[in-house]
């Protein structure tokens, strides 16, 4: 019985460490430079600078989203208009649809 205890123990404290290092998702940031190309219920926007993506895309605006301008003053959604060049970060998870879809943790107009 003390054998299995401290085996245990021996599992248990490097999966710990483990969970300890790693970041949570929403800490990972991806930025993507973009135009807006229609506004609905989600935003289309056509990406023209990422890393990581190109073509179009739809942008979900949640009530946590944080929309912003370039000096970090707070707007609203409705300060976003078609054609306006704006600045999406998202954790880097994208809805395999078509167009691709992406929730927006912060959204910078240009």
């Amino acid at each position: 019985m003390k054998f299995l205890k401290y085996g245990l123990l021996l599992l248990t404290l490097p999966a710990l460490f483990l969970l300890s290092c790693q970041r949570e998702s929403g800490d990972e940031r991806v930025r993507m430079r973009a135009q807006i190309v229609n506004i609905g219920d989600r935003i289309e926007v056509e990406v023209l600078e990422s890393e990581y993506t190109s073509g179009p895309h739809w942008v979900i605006v949640s009530d946590k989203t944080v929309i912003e301008d370039k000096d970090g003053k707070g707007l609203g959604l409705s300060s976003l208009l078609v054609g306006d060049v704006v600045e999406i970060f998202y954790n880097g998870q994208v809805m395999l649809s078509y167009p691709p879809q992406i929730v927006a943790i912060r959204i910078v107009k240009e």
